[in-house]
Parts: structure tokens; C-alpha cells; sequence
């Protein structure tokens, strides 16, 4: 971040914004998430997803950056978060969405955090910030789907191909309405157990259905059925002219059917028809990393469908109380080493 045209006139930008008290409703701030927002993740900064994130208990605040001749030329959707013994910090996940640069330091946006957690995709001044964990991938893969079917699938890889041919030659059946969350749900804790990763409370998906119900931001559960019996499950979720594969699972029976694959494709096409243009993958381990990397077998599958990779700088922590924020990395790195 940083860098590029027009340095000087995005430092005096910097300088002429004020943060305020929200004054925009829910579709006006949805279309500037759209038009400004990543190309993977923006659904993070929907209206819709405050919502939920309220309805699960977390306390959001939606900010607008405004310049002097009163142009919106940014928002954020801050969701805190508690640091026993610390305090609190401030997190926006994939955003500030921003028209261009500015010095998130020049407004107290945090109120009283320990620091505040960005994902920004456009120049944000992070020269103080500290690189943290990635909450939201910073690496992904994207197909587009504005191309023919015939040139989606010659972008595969021939093994995805073969293995969706497989699917539907065997009957595997793809739902992707009315789906029976008990039965879905049964197959997303068998691949937690497998792949040995920690699922959010049942309740906290169910939520997130409920609340992400309508139009302009959508998730919803996908599955692919074998005599009745559930073998993969994909958690999606539509926004703007994006589907999200935010979350997936797959039965420890008839693996050999090929399951995953026929239910990617057949979202893929379903995605395409209802006039979505890109099919995000949500996560895709970095082109060079290792065969060791936790993301390896996943990212191979994913890059079997073909697309383009997109980076992003990742997460930042702008720290706003260094003493603070030394303590909550010390209780942090003791409670690993626990």
C-alpha cells in the first residue's frame, strides 16, 4: 500500500476528511460498497452482514468519511471486539471501503480500542501499522463467469472435468434450495473432525441464513445428495454481481462419487443464469508456497475450476496503544504456548 500516481494530492486528501455519526440508508450504503468495495470480500461490509453480526451479539458501528464539500469518499463497518484484561479492539473486516487514500489516524475511529484490525484493498497510510494474522484471505482465486460455459470448463483443469462428468454420471443430486440445515450440518462437523478445524456454534450459521435473507445480500446452504444421503454442503453467499463459497464440507461416504465437484458447477451455472459475473473462491494458498502450507489441498481443488488469482495487502493492526497492545500480544503468545 502506498506508492503510485498522484502521491501529493492523495496526502492533501488525507488531510481534509472528517469521520461522522451515520447518515445513510441501507441501500445508498450498499451501493457504495459495491461500486468501491473489493473484488473479493465486500459482502464483509454489507449492511446485511452488520445486521448479523449484531444479531449474534457483536456491537457494530458503520462510519462515513467525509471531505470538506461533503462527498463521501469512504466508509467503515467496525465490529468490536473484546481483549480480556486489555481492553477492546476495532475490526473491519475487508474494509474501510474507500474512493482513495486516507490517514485512518486523523479521527479517533476506534474510540477507546487498543488498536484498530483493516483489511483495506486501496492506499491506506499503514507505515506505523503492525502486519497481523489474516482474518479474511488475503490470496484468492476468481472465475469469471461472464465467459460461455464451454469456455468455463475448457479453463479447467482436465481431472475437474473428468470428475464432474463422474458426479453426474453416478446421479449425484444438486439442491440448491429448501435444504435440510440438520442434514447439512451432520456433514460439516464430519469434516471438521476430518480436517481437524474448528467450526463456529450451529446457531451462528443458522443466524447468519436468517438474517441473510434477502435480495441484495444472500446466504444460503447448497448440497449434493446420493440416495437421499448428503455428500458435500457448501455455505454461499450471493452479493452484488459476486457468489462467495464462504464454506464447505464433505461426507466420509462414496468419495469416489465426486460430489463437490458436480455441487460447484452446478452453483457455478446457477450463478451464471441469475446474472452473477464472478464465482470467488474465498482463499487460496499464495502461488508460492509450499506443498506444507494448511491450504494446500484445498487451494489444488480449487484452482482445478480455473480463474484469476487476486491478492490483497492483508490484515494490519493500527495501533493506538502501544502498551496496550504489548500486553495483548504477551497474553496472546502465552495462550498458544498453554
Amino acid at each position: 500500500m502506498g506508492g503510485g500516481n498522484h502521491k501529493s494530492d492523495r496526502l492533501r486528501r488525507r488531510k481534509t476528511f472528517t469521520s461522522c455519526i451515520l447518515d445513510m440508508d441501507q441501500m445508498t450504503w450498499n451501493q457504495f460498497v459495491l461500486e468501491h468495495g473489493p473484488r473479493s470480500g465486500r459482502f464483509l461490509q454489507s449492511w446485511e452482514w452488520g445486521e448479523f453480526q449484531k444479531a449474534v451479539g457483536s456491537i457494530v458501528r458503520r462510519q462515513e468519511f467525509v471531505q470538506e464539500d461533503d462527498q463521501v469518499i469512504g466508509l467503515a463497518q467496525w465490529i468490536d471486539r473484546k481483549l480480556p484484561g486489555v481492553g477492546t479492539y476495532a475490526y473491519c473486516p475487508k474494509g474501510p471501503v474507500l474512493k482513495y487514500g486516507i490517514d485512518l489516524r486523523q479521527e479517533s475511529l476506534g474510540e477507546s480500542a487498543v488498536f484498530l484490525r483493516i483489511e483495506p484493498e486501496r492506499d491506506v497510510d499503514v507505515t506505523d501499522a503492525k502486519k497481523s494474522i489474516e482474518l479474511s484471505p488475503a490470496h484468492t482465486l476468481v472465475t469469471d463467469l461472464s465467459q460461455s460455459e464451454e469456455q468455463i470448463l475448457k479453463a479447467m483443469h482436465p481431472k475437474t472435468r473428468y470428475n464432474i462428468r463422474v458426479a453426474q454420471k453416478h446421479g449425484v443430486q444438486v439442491d440448491l434450495q429448501e435444504v435440510d440445515f440438520e442434514k447439512a450440518w451432520n456433514v460439516f462437523e464430519q469434516t471438521s473432525a476430518r480436517d481437524q478445524f474448528r467450526l463456529h456454534p450451529k446457531p451462528y450459521y443458522m443466524k447468519m441464513i436468517e438474517e441473510l435473507s434477502g435480495h441484495s445480500c444472500r446466504a444460503f446452504l447448497a448440497t449434493a445428495t446420493y440416495n437421499q444421503s448428503v455428500l458435500a454442503a457448501n455455505l454461499m453467499v450471493d452479493f452484488g454481481d459476486t457468489r462467495t463459497y464462504l464454506h464447505g464440507a464433505s461426507s466420509n461416504e462414496h468419495r469416489n462419487l465426486m460430489a463437490p465437484y458436480v455441487l460447484h458447477w452446478e452453483l457455478m451455472m446457477d450463478a451464471k443464469e441469475n446474472g452473477k459475473s464472478f464465482y470467488d473462491w474465498w482463499g487460496v494458498a499464495p502461488k508460492d508456497a509450499g506443498s506444507d502450507h494448511p491450504w494446500a489441498g484445498i487451494s489444488r481443488f480449487k484452482r482445478g475450476f480455473g480463474g484469476m488469482e487476486l491478492s490483497s495487502p492483508g490484515t494490519y493492526d493500527m495501533i493506538l496503544k502501544p502498551t496496550h497492545y504489548r500486553v495483548y500480544q504477551l497474553l496472546r503468545m502465552l495462550k498458544r504456548k498453554i
